[in-house]
């Protein structure tokens, strides 16, 4: 360790005290500074143990990725994970994660040592977690799932022998087995609730809402992969070619752009039926027509877009947008369903209920699709996603009946 004394281009003295330390991957020698600003020997004292912590963090970080033996707290394996982790997944899913694993800190301490984390110990930390922050039986599916992929990385790379996660059950308060089941089934439409649903939304002011979910509900598609443009579909064929996802989370209409899809699998030809087909053709001269409105009637609050699917000002339909409709259709089917169509309205649909109905409506019965059909139309990966989709239908239990 020695020190030396620096000037800079104004004149100004400062301090360093300077170190060298042998990198970890490469065993070459390598230097490390910490610089100060009085030349007092408190001073030196305290850039000295600076030092010190900068040259241990540094050969620690570098160690903790290629030897799991450095890697000996949870905060650590964290970390570890998440890197390695969020180059396969898109950056709204990191963040959206990165969002768990910094509350999972708050339940699980970051300087807790993995020898000591048991699975009591982690069940008792989900239902601490649930109880703190009130979460509902999908949050906490989702925190497991989370806690499931850390230690199974960790096992993985033989941090760890065995994963804590392995035989831990969720145990959920049956009020909130209860209240999740009503969300599910809220977002689920019967026959007759479907004829009242597109008779509300047809009345609407811009038609590409109504052709929107006819396409959402029988293709399947992702709300953010709904956003396709004229050159993804091949109407002689009947196809709609999925290879991009619209990304406007946080952003301005004019930021919007194009990205990859969710996952490799939702990489994808969905084959449409023809009441799709004919729903996108009118949404495409509804384009067409207000491209040409646009050019003729310029105004700053026209968006141009390659979306087949508009709001009447040009740009393209997204989850947010999709939802004020919704509402506003829910609301009237509140007031006034029972009076128009014989029947109370209580359901509440998302975007993504069509792809829920979709799916379902597959598996339902006199739908002869084996269920790895169904992955491969909707660009789903794993069986347990498929099925988490499911939803009962009032029609079957009639028949069983």
């Amino acid at each position: 360790m020695y020190y030396r004394t620096k000037i800079n281009a104004k004149g100004k003295i400062h301090y360093e005290v300077v170190e060298k330390y042998k990198a970890p991957l490469t065993g070459k020698w390598k230097t490390a500074l910490v610089s100060y600003h009085k030349n007092t020997s408190r001073a030196r004292k305290q850039a000295e143990l600076e030092l010190l912590e900068k040259i241990e963090t540094l050969i620690s970080d570098t160690e903790v990725q290629f030897n799991p033996e450095q890697i000996k707290t949870f905060g650590q394996l964290k970390r570890n994970w998440l890197e390695t982790w969020s180059v396969s997944v898109k950056p709204q899913t990191v963040k959206r994660e990165a969002f768990v694993v910094k509350r999972l800190g708050k339940i699980i301490g970051d300087d807790y040592l993995l020898e000591r984390i048991t699975p009591l110990l982690m069940k008792q930390c989900l239902t601490s977690y649930m109880e703190t922050f009130g979460a509902s039986q999908s949050t906490m599916l989702h925190i497991k799932s989370t806690c499931n992929k850390i230690f199974n990385h960790a096992v993985l790379y033989n941090i760890i022998r065995y994963s804590p996660m392995s035989v831990i059950k969720l145990d959920t308060p049956l009020e909130k087995k209860r209240l999740a089941k009503k969300k599910r089934e809220a977002k689920f439409l019967e026959i007759h609730e479907l004829i009242a649903f597109f008779d509300t939304l047809s009345k609407r002011r811009n038609p590409n809402y109504y052709d929107l979910a006819i396409v959402l509900l029988f293709s399947g598609l992702r709300i953010g992969e709904a956003a396709f443009t004229k050159e993804d579909l091949d109407i002689q064929r009947g196809i709609i070619h999925i290879d991009k996802a619209l990304q406007y989370h946080d952003l301005k209409v004019e930021e919007y752009y194009f990205d990859e899809t969710k996952t490799v699998n939702a990489d994808r030809d969905v084959a449409l039926p023809k009441v799709a087909c004919e729903a996108i053709l009118r949404a495409i001269q509804r384009s067409e027509d207000f491209d040409k409105y646009a050019l003729e009637n310029p105004s700053d609050a026209f968006t141009f877009s390659e979306s087949v699917f508009r709001t009447e000002y040009g740009s393209p339909i997204t989850s947010h947008s999709f939802r004020e409709v919704l509402a506003r259709v829910e609301s009237e089917l509140i007031q006034n369903c029972e009076e128009r169509y014989g029947f109370k309205w209580t359901k509440h649909v998302t975007p993504h209920s069509f792809r829920h109905m979709h799916i379902t409506y597959l598996q339902s019965e006199g739908m002869s699709v084996a269920i790895k059909e169904i992955m491969d139309r909707v660009g789903h990966a794993n069986f347990e996603t498929t099925m988490v989709y499911t939803h009962g239908q009032y029609s079957s239990q009639a028949k069983t009946v």
